[in-house]
């Protein structure tokens, strides 16, 4: 049987009646003869809360107990879910990132997955289970649990679609699939049938929020098919598409989506002839790439340095090129 890899975002599996039709999606699938593995996220706001709440015990950012009160939004999702299917007479377990196999490289909040260790998800499928995991999450050598960032089910989705050699990894979402602006603000959007995986991880990097951008990097790379629909609604949703292998460039050509981010943060440098001093350049590309700090994008003028990274990484950012850089002086 062909494995296909579903993966369900917090609005998707926000409460009872969206878990209804998650199952419903899932048991289609089954029915059909498909071996599926679910990745979900928390329900609705549970990761906002929780981060909320932590600040009621603690005013300082403790990343690893973090990363554990965070995870368990996903697992309680996966419990509820897998718990409703075996209600509806489907064999399903829950597992959770540790459980699953997914190994990260300890990075606490932002974690790389290094590998998928698959042959325990595999044992599940072969067995004719329905696999339930946990998104966001995985462990590191030491069975410390590191969360992906943001919107991480995605690469948790993408990174077993991979290891698995799945059929297809369909990303279920509240629309039918990616548009050229986001309808809640540009009503006249339009649905597109599909969009190559760079535009997408441009689009992505610069504010959409369909997709993880890392996901799709990671998709790209691995060639993994991709789709992009809805939980909700009939539709073909959105293929992700290699423009070499599938689709003739010229025909693409032109815009095909306008985002805007509001989770970003400009860093400015300000001083004297700092463009003359390549030193410095180097040194904040240095940095970033130690902490595996994305910058989104950097100019230059005579007397300044303008950096854009996420709102989430600016003060750490901040304060680790004051120290370093204030000391080159």
């Amino acid at each position: 049987m062909e494995i296909v890899v579903q993966k369900y975002g917090g609005t998707s599996v926000a409460d009872k009646d969206k878990l209804e039709q998650v199952c419903l999606k899932i048991i289609e699938a089954y029915n059909k003869g498909e071996s599926v593995v679910v990745v979900v996220s928390a329900q609705g706001d549970t990761t906002d809360n929780l981060i909320s709440n932590a600040k009621r015990y603690s005013k300082k950012k403790h990343k690893r107990e973090m990363d554990l009160l965070l995870s368990t939004g996903e697992m309680k999702t996966v419990a509820y879910l897998t718990m409703m299917l075996k209600d509806k007479g489907y064999d399903a377990i829950s597992l959770t990132g540790e459980q699953a196999g997914i190994i990260t490289n300890g990075d606490y909040g932002s974690a790389k997955v290094i590998k998928v260790i698959k042959e325990n998800i595999e044992k599940h499928i072969n067995d004719g289970k329905i696999v339930v995991v946990t998104g966001f999450q995985g462990v590191d050598k030491f069975g410390n649990i590191n969360t992906l960032g943001r919107g991480g089910s995605d690469l948790s989705a993408v990174a077993i679609a991979v290891a698995l050699e799945a059929k297809e990894c369909c990303i279920y979402t509240d629309v039918n699939g990616i548009y050229s602006a986001d309808p809640r603000i540009i009503k006249k959007a339009k649905l597109l049938k599909n969009i190559s995986f760079e535009e997408i991880l441009e689009a992505a990097t610069a504010g959409a929020k369909v997709l993880h951008n890392r996901s799709v990097g990671v998709g790209r790379i691995y060639e993994l098919p991709m789709i992009v629909k809805s939980v909700t609604e009939e539709g073909e949703g959105t293929k992700l598409i290699h423009i070499n292998k599938e689709t003739d460039m010229l025909e693409n050509y032109g815009p095909k989506i306008i985002t805007k981010n509001d989770n970003i943060s400009k860093i400015t440098i300000v001083g004297d002839s700092l463009i003359s001093y390549p030193e410095y350049i180097n040194k904040i590309f240095k940095i970033a790439a130690e902490k595996d700090f994305q910058i989104i994008m950097i100019t230059f003028s005579e007397i300044s340095i303008n950096i854009v990274v996420k709102n989430e990484i600016a003060e750490e950012f901040i304060c680790l090129l004051h120290e370093s850089l204030m000391e080159m002086k």
